[in-house]
């Protein structure tokens, strides 16, 4: 896999807008990420490792918490075997959802933004992210790193993902379930064949399948004949049946009739009660005068006193109205005549003036006052006369009333209690004519239900003489059925003796192709045994073939060698040649004889002549061993056939517990690593000038940006 660009938007605080890099422009080499502590070089990396694994490395919580940006994205452009892919993940941190897409090089998408899809995408292209953690990525807190494992991690990780040998598992395993199939099928036909034998050898003696034949010819004839004889039993028993049921039919019509019969009888006395209490009512309303012409007088008199009270309303609304323009006519008129009267004395005053009101006085107000009033007596003269006409005109329109309303409407009260007691007497009449209807309607209904009564018992007479005919019906049925009973006993032993004779015959013939197909079978599977046989040896062989102890053994011990002489390749010059690895892939037994399976990496201290375990160095000691050994396995991944090839490499701070000289040797170590592996480019982070001077590129970050020309800001 190689790098082509990566574009970041919100991850983490280091950066919370977007900022991308172009590992294309960079060129093959070194490239060394540079800058303060806190700045984001660790988390540019490990955002590499998101787009493919959708997950930061090393962290325990999601990539949600790291999130900085409503909408937080996250671009990486690869390529693996020359095949160009992005990986884009679209992520929403408040509903935690994340959509990851993968897309080839023409843009087309291969993943529909699934979790589940993408992975399974990735996989088969780049490898698993156990993979990628143990040889391409190295962390200074050895998170994810092949030796910060467990040792029986270590031993998983190494035989499964860097040698694939978990490909040879899953053929061995699929050879020995092959195995466990054709040896339970042959055990099967193993038991077959056994129990053919013993089924040929314990065949009893067989009947005589034509003996049977004939004896069960004799007894089908005898069971025709009974059947013939039943058939006519059954045929005088359906014509005594269709009689019987004849007779049930005349049976109960004539049990309807005598009900009917009843049921008239009760109707017949229900009406004789109704109509004695229709009497004894007519009996009390005789003797009750017709009062149809008081009820139209009354009724004449109350709408006659109605239209009065209507018309008295009338004149009294137009009464109220006339008083009402008469009131204030009169309040007018007296307003005028007291005006009228002011205007004449102050008209007076005037002639008591000696000037008359000219000359110099003129201007006197109330001078003024007095020659105005005098100017408007004749105008309040004129309007106090035409007011006293307005009034005398209203008072004629006054009107009597034509009776007092008070009368009126007592004498509709009284003749309204009067039409009430009438109507109650013309309830009653009505009530009369009424029942003496029903007592016609009922003496008619009496009168039909007995004409019914006396045809019904008519009816019912005829039946019962027809009943006669029927006399001795249920002997004769009872005899047929006995002789029924009888046959049909005789017809089922003799039908059973049949079966039984049917059974014998057919187990006769049965038991006869049993041997000779059992002797068939015997002959096919011999020779079936034998090629299920050879198909459960070959499978044997393929799982043993490709077993633990065999080609997968094979390629453990190749690759510890392999991948020693690798790691102690890039070890040389470091510590001054004082250490020595070898990957250990066999033990000798606790009993001496012959080597167990075992995988363990062991460091030799050439100066001390010591051995030790990976664990047990020192900190700057595990480094350097820790990332020749990394190194050592990636190149060993990139030389394997049918492994992705990862032209890549990522160590984030591995430098920091080197001394100066040890720094130098690592970046050497770096660049042998590049020679013998082939990759393209090896990213790493680090804080010693003196060690990323000595890398081929160099990126800044500064304040969430990213760039090659800030040297000064941090190195700050």
């Amino acid at each position: 896999m190689k790098l082509h660009s990566l574009g970041v938007t919100g991850i983490s605080e280091a950066f919370p807008q977007t900022v991308a890099v172009d590992f294309g422009s960079l060129g093959p080499g070194l490239v060394a990420l540079v800058g303060k502590n806190g700045v984001g070089k660790s988390t540019l990396i490990n955002c590499i490792f998101a787009a493919l694994f959708r997950q930061l490395p090393g962290q325990k919580r999601s990539l949600y918490d790291f999130c900085t940006h409503a909408r937080p994205e996250i671009d990486l452009t690869f390529s693996v075997g020359g095949v160009t892919y992005r990986a884009l993940h679209k992520i929403n941190p408040q509903a935690r959802q994340m959509e990851s897409y993968l897309f080839d090089g023409q843009g087309t998408a291969l993943t529909s933004g699934k979790k589940d899809a993408f992975q399974e995408a990735v996989s088969k292209r780049v490898g698993t992210p156990e993979l990628f953690l143990a040889s391409l990525f190295s962390s200074q807190k050895r998170t994810g790193n092949f030796l910060g494992l467990e040792r029986s991690e270590r031993k998983q990780l190494f035989i499964t993902e860097l040698l694939g040998l978990e490909r040879l598992r899953r053929i061995s395993a699929a050879a020995r379930e092959r195995v466990d199939a054709w040896t339970r099928q042959v055990l099967s036909l193993e038991g077959e064949r056994k129990g053919i034998e013993q089924m040929l050898a314990a065949a009893p003696e067989i009947e005589n399948p034509d003996a049977l034949a004939v004896e069960l010819e004799t007894v089908t004839q005898e069971v025709e004949k009974i059947e013939l004889e039943r058939h006519g039993l059954a045929e005088d028993l359906a014509g005594l049946r269709e009689k019987e049921v004849e007779r049930k039919a005349i049976e109960s019509q004539r049990r309807d009739l005598i009900g009917q019969v009843s049921k008239i009888l009760t109707a017949a006395g229900n009406l004789e009660r109704q109509l004695a209490e229709d009497r004894k009512f007519l009996a009390r309303q005789a003797g009750t005068a017709d009062i149809t012409g008081q009820v139209h007088a009354v009724d004449g008199r109350i709408d006659e006193l109605h239209r009065q009270m209507e018309a008295t309303k009338v004149i009294e609304t137009a009464n109220r109205e006339v008083d009402v323009r008469l009131r204030a006519a009169d309040v007018s008129l007296r307003e005028k005549r007291g005006e009228l009267e002011r205007s004449r004395r102050e008209s007076a005053e005037l002639q008591a003036v000696p000037c008359g009101g000219k000359g110099w006085y003129a201007a006197c107000p109330k001078i003024q006052r007095s020659i105005q009033a005098r100017e408007s007596l004749p105008e309040l003269e004129k309007a106090i006369l035409t007011l006293a006409q307005e009034v005398e005109s209203e008072k004629a329109r006054l009107r009597v009333l034509p009776a007092d309303p008070g009368n009126l409407m007592k004498e509709l009260e009284q003749c309204q209690r009067e039409r009430r007691s009438l109507e109650a007497v013309r309830r009653e009449q009505e009530e009369r004519r009424i029942v003496e209807a029903r007592v016609e309607e009922r003496n008619l209904t009496r009168q039909r239900l007995m004409e019914e009564k006396a045809s019904f018992e008519r009816q019912a007479e005829e039946l019962a003489n027809d009943l006669g005919t029927f006399d001795g019906l249920d002997n004769r049925i009872s005899e047929v059925n006995r002789q029924l009973l009888e046959s049909a006993s005789r017809l089922g032993q003799q039908r059973q003796q049949r079966e039984r004779l049917i059974e014998r015959k057919a187990q006769a013939e049965q038991r006869l192709r049993q041997i000779e197909e059992a002797r068939e079978r015997a002959q096919a599977l011999e020779t079936q045994l034998r090629q299920t046989r050879v198909e459960r040896d070959d499978y044997d062989y393929l799982a043993r073939a490709f077993g633990p102890d065999e080609i997968q053994l094979c390629e453990i011990q190749a690759a510890g060698p392999a991948v020693s002489a690798v790691v102690n390749d890039l070890l040389e010059g470091c510590f001054d040649n004082k250490f020595e690895v070898r990957f250990r892939t066999q033990r000798p037994r606790a009993d001496g004889k012959g080597m167990v399976d075992d995988f363990d990496i062991e460091v030799r201290n050439k100066t001390l002549d010591r051995i030790c375990l990976v664990d047990e160095l020192s900190g700057g000691q595990f480094v350097l061993v820790n990332e020749a050994v990394n190194l050592g396995i990636a190149i060993y991944n990139m030389r394997q056939a049918e492994s992705v090839r990862h032209e890549t490499l990522f160590r984030d701070e591995t430098v920091g517990a080197l001394d100066a000289k040890n720094a130098k040797e690592y970046v050497r170590m770096l660049r042998r690593a590049m020679e013998i592996g082939g990759f393209h480019q090896v990213i790493f982070i680090c804080h010693a000038p003196q060690v990323w001077e000595m890398a081929d590129r160099i990126l800044y970050v500064v304040g969430g940006r990213i760039s090659l020309d800030n040297p000064a800001d941090a190195a700050a």
